[in-house]
């Protein structure tokens, strides 16, 4: 069951400021080992639970007139996440089949079916491991080393959507993965039809055939594919039947089509005008439409040119509109939940109507789109969302779009060094929060998917440092065979969408890694012949800009990406109101993650050449709403909003680092100690908007592009607080004496970083993932934010040394959700200040003087 979603933690004070200069540092090694006789002993204390519970399993399934002995399935729990190759579990001399393995934040949880009477090849593995204590042998101490539990495998172990099942108690239909290691196939979809029909399930006839598997659709409740996955041997794993875009598309009259659109209004509540609104910049929308009517207002509609008309002359930006309000439409269609939409939209057109010269100065355009929309609510919250693109070969060098969209961000006019002293006070800086598509992949160029993804570099200007560049994956491969029989998804689930460009041709290390994250953008099919962008069933479900033809349409891309993108920005503006815009996007990219697909094809050992294509690939990976939005009591997110100066003017004129920023986490030692051997991680993630300076003029010198640059660094599991201080901050090192001084000061944790301080590094948002056991974990109770070079340091004649920066810091503990404890609940008690009792000394309770 899924852990209830809570709101993040704010945390106000626990900070200090403290003279800073700065360290070199140089990783060093770790090992990682275990206890070998109590490791052991406990996994076989664990197989015999199993073995005693096999009884039970066959009363019932006596009951029910099922076949007996027919075994069991069981869930074995390796951790850390990809130490250990769970395909070497499938042991066929003992028929011990592997069924599926899923990646969790801290383990893989490897399914196994295992035969009546050979839980004994397992146990007899593990007593040669336990007998060998002393000089354990190689094979065995790979893999009970690597096992962290060993119980029975229920529902959720076969669920590998990464969806959540329905819960509501009605019938769903599902797919269901079947084993094929031996016998007919049709006998074996017809033994299950029969079967599961004894705990009310009704089998759909027909089934598809994959190596080892066949696939058939099946309508039941949730609670009787538990039952199904507990008693029958025959389940390798269960997924969702979901509606596509073509079954709205292609199969609804233009009548149906009102009756669905009138259904979902009727379960919908829009916000007042107070709400958060995202502006898109585009083709303008067509607001008549019923499903976008009540979230755009006529007044909130604009145009850069006055004389242009405010509708939309394309259907693009229409078709954008409806991802941004309702995301793809297939879902809430298909609900019968309430819906809440928390924001409202804007529109301002960007681009000429058909025939009209299109701008040679896009920065200026967009510039001066953003103040007209901003001058009718000056001080409304709102997220600006552009999918606009021009194809040029810039590489990730900063144009005059991305730098003025990376102004415009930072949130004041540039500097006029020329005039900087004659200024008589420095402009409010009021920042601002943009989601840009990443540009698209000509679709001629998409037969050549997926090396077209890779020589198809981002486009500008969403290589602007402070926006939020979308890249788009696809869980879109449904195709409709008897519709189309000769037609097979071009990209796998998962994966990078045949449309979405990359960085990997960007040379430059000096540069953002990009796309930040990526989103649905749908898929594309092929036949022996060509390729083809759908069937509809491959797209994403939006609203038609022409609704008196049809009220759906069909679209994707990096625009349908980047739209669902700043529809999950502007649901966390609503939600927490008094973030920042660079705490909006330090939350989006810190809710994100890589899919099975993307890491397939790297190996499980990444060396910095992984890491960094990983990275251009597919950034920070796919958004997560929940995570992005949400605590839970096993994964609590901690936000802090904070500004200092990052260099001051010293003794003598020289312009110094200004003081480091030392965290204090609020970590619930008490909790942690409690699951002090089980596996945990730990994710930050800063965020802070630098002001740009895009001249030519060596982005290594004085005039570099950022105006200041930050890095984390997070305490060692093995340090004190004065080790901590010693490695990171060498101001600290001056009040030693030479005897104690040490050679190197270094990272002790350096390896146990997803990414590294090498790579994670680049641009204005930065991420990474520890993982440890939570008694480590513990002992990481710091946080340091130091500031690195900046042309505010350097270019003393422009004399913004004195200038005050600002960032945002996300600290996520994240504990496997099979462990029980709260680590939310007593974070939240230490963060709350102490209760005050108020005394009324004229006349109160006399007892209490």
């Amino acid at each position: 069951m899924a852990d209830e979603l809570l709101s993040h933690l704010l945390i106000a004070g626990r900070v200090r400021g403290i003279p800073f200069k700065p360290p070199l540092a140089v990783p060093r090694k770790h090992k990682y080992n275990r206890n070998v006789g109590e490791h052991g002993r406990r996994l076989l204390a664990q197989l015999d639970e199993l073995a005693a519970s096999i009884g039970v399993l066959e009363a019932v399934r006596e009951a029910l007139e099922l076949p007996l002995q027919r075994g069991m399935s069981i869930a074995v729990e390796f951790t850390p996440r990809g130490k250990f190759d769970c395909s070497k579990v499938d042991w066929s001399q003992d028929k011990i089949e592997l069924l599926t393995v899923q990646a969790h934040t801290n383990s893989d949880i490897a399914v196994l079916h295992i035969p009546d009477g050979k839980l004994a090849a397992l146990v007899r593995r593990i007593r040669d491991y336990v007998e060998t204590e002393n000089e354990p042998t190689i094979k065995q101490a790979a893999l009970v080393d690597a096992i962290e539990n060993i119980k029975r495998a229920a529902f959720g172990e076969m669920w590998t959507d990464p969806g959540d099942p329905p819960t509501d108690g009605k019938k769903h239909w599902f797919q269901v993965w079947l084993r094929h290691s031996h016998g007919n196939a049709g006998d074996i979809v017809e033994e299950f039809t029969q079967l599961s029909a004894r705990v009310g399930i009704q089998t759909d006839p027909g089934y598809v055939a994959f190596p080892g598997r066949l696939v058939v659709a099946a309508l039941g409740t949730k609670e009787a594919f538990e039952q199904a996955v507990e008693l029958l041997d025959l389940i390798a794993e269960i997924r969702p039947v979901e509606p596509t875009a073509e079954f709205f598309l292609s199969k609804l009259s233009q009548s149906e089509q009102a009756d669905w659109t009138k259904d979902l209004l009727s379960r919908t509540t829009f916000p007042d005008g107070e709400a958060p609104h995202l502006c898109l910049m585009d083709t303008g929308v067509n607001h008549g439409h019923p499903l976008l009517a009540p979230a755009l207002a006529d007044e909130d509609m604009h145009t850069y040119d006055p004389a242009w008309q405010k509708a939309d002359h394309a259907g693009h930006g229409s078709e954008m509109a409806g991802i941004a309000v309702w995301g793809d439409l297939t879902k809430p269609l298909s609900s019968d939940n309430e819906v809440l939409v928390p924001h409202r939209l804007e529109s301002v057109k960007i681009l000429p109507p058909v025939g009209q010269t299109a701008p040679k100065l896009w920065g200026k355009v967009t510039a001066e789109s953003v103040y007209r929309v901003e001058v009718t609510a000056a001080e409304r919250s709102r997220v600006f969302a552009m999918m606009t693109t021009t194809v040029g070969h810039l590489l990730g060098l900063p144009s005059e779009w991305s730098a003025t969209i990376d102004q415009l961000a930072f949130g004041r006019p540039a500097v006029d060094v020329a005039n900087v002293g004659r200024a008589k006070q420095q402009p409010v800086r009021v920042p601002r929060l943009f989601v840009l598509s990443a540009g698209n992949v000509p679709w001629a160029d998409w037969g050549e998917y997926p090396a077209s993804n890779h020589k198809s570099p981002i486009q500008n200007p969403a290589q602007a440092w402070n926006v939020l560049t979308v890249g788009a994956a696809t869980a879109l491969t449904e195709i409709d065979n008897k519709t189309y029989p000769d037609l097979k998804p071009l990209a796998t689930a998962g994966d990078l969408s045949p449309s979405s460009t990359t960085s990997l041709l960007w040379s430059n290390t000096a540069w953002p890694l990009k796309p930040d994250v990526v989103a649905e953008g749908g898929n594309a099919s092929r036949d022996k012949y060509s390729v083809t962008v759908g069937p509809d069933a491959l797209r994403v479900l939006t609203t038609s800009d022409t609704p008196t033809a049809a009220l759906f349409a069909a679209t994707g891309d990096t625009s349908a990406a980047a739209a669902e993108v700043a529809r999950l920005c502007a649901h966390l503006r609503a939600e927490y109101p008094d973030y920042w815009p660079e705490t909006i996007r330090a939350l989006v990219v810190h809710g994100a993650d890589h899919t099975p697909a993307m890491r397939e094809p790297f190996p499980k050992v990444l060396k910095q050449d992984h890491k960094d294509r990983l990275l251009r690939m597919y950034g920070f990976g796919l958004v997560n709403h929940d995570s992005a939005q949400f605590s839970t009591a096993h994964r609590p997110t901690l936000v802090v909003q904070r500004s200092f100066a990052p260099y001051q003017r010293q003794v003598g004129g020289y312009i110094g680092s200004g003081p480091m920023q030392l965290h204090d986490l609020p970590w619930p030692a008490d909790e942690l100690k409690h699951i002090s051997e089980k596996q945990v991680e730990l994710r930050v993630t800063l965020s802070y908007f630098v002001e740009p300076n895009p001249s030519a003029r060596g982005w290594l010198s004085k005039f570099r592009y950022q105006s200041f640059g930050l890095r984390f660094l997070v305490k060692g599991a093995s340090e004190d607080d004065a080790q901590f201080l010693l490695r990171v901050n060498r101001q600290a090192r001056e009040e030693l004496s030479e005897e104690e001084l040490e050679d190197e000061y270094n990272d002790p944790d350096v390896k146990y970083w997803r990414y590294g301080p090498k790579i994670r590094t680049r641009g204005s948002v930065h991420s990474d993932v520890w993982t440890g056991t939570a008694e480590q974990l513990a002992a990481k109770n710091q946080i340091a934010i130091v500031p690195v070079g900046g042309w505010w340091k350097y270019w003393k004649s422009a004399k913004q040394y004195g200038m005050e920066a600002r960032y945002a810091l996300v600290v996520s503990l994240r504990v496997d959700e099979d462990v029980d404890t709260d680590v939310y609940t007593p974070i939240v008690t230490i963060l709350a200040p102490a209760a005050v009792i108020d005394i009324d000394v004229d006349g109160g309770d006399e007892d209490l003087l």
